[in-house]
């Protein structure tokens, strides 16, 4: 078990997508009704590399709708290219890392976050797999994300 606990991870999580997005938690039942399923085939990840007083790594993965809508509501814009929409889930990677990341901190100790990238190759995440892991999915009213904690224990 990782030293964040879900419902810690799952408010953050929330309340960068309500600050930074306009985007609201929805309960489990309500997604289904409308068929909204979580992250799969055709989801986009961005992950967060951490080391220092913790090492490891956070990826966020989201579906489709939620992709499209993060960069739309950040932006302001009506539909944004690719670039500015990897770049929009690269920043709510950097906001909910940056702010997760402390609950793993050794003493007062620093922890250096990395710069986030898109996950556009499973095999960067390799090396964090045999890790310890916490995952939670998040219902926004714009779709479903799905974030791991991959954290070195010591």
């Amino acid at each position: 078990m990782v030293a964040v606990n879900d419902e810690k991870l799952k408010s953050i999580a929330y309340q960068t997508f309500e600050i930074t997005c306009y985007m609201f938690p929805l309960e489990e039942w309500e997604l289904e009704e409308e068929g909204v399923q979580p992250p799969g085939d055709g989801s986009t990840s961005a992950f967060v590399r951490f080391d220092g007083a913790a090492e490891g790594a956070m990826e966020i993965r989201v579906t489709p709708e939620l992709f499209d809508a993060i960069a739309e509501n950040m932006l302001g814009m009506e539909e944004g290219d690719d670039s500015l929409k990897e770049g929009a889930l690269c920043e709510i990677a950097n906001i909910i890392c940056g702010n997760t990341v402390p609950a793993f901190a050794k003493g007062n100790d620093i922890c250096y976050i990395r710069p986030p990238e898109i996950l556009d190759d499973p095999d960067k995440l390799k090396e964090f797999k045999g890790l310890e892991t916490e995952t939670v999915q998040v219902f926004l009213d714009e779709g479903v994300a799905e974030i791991t904690i991959y954290l070195k224990s010591e």
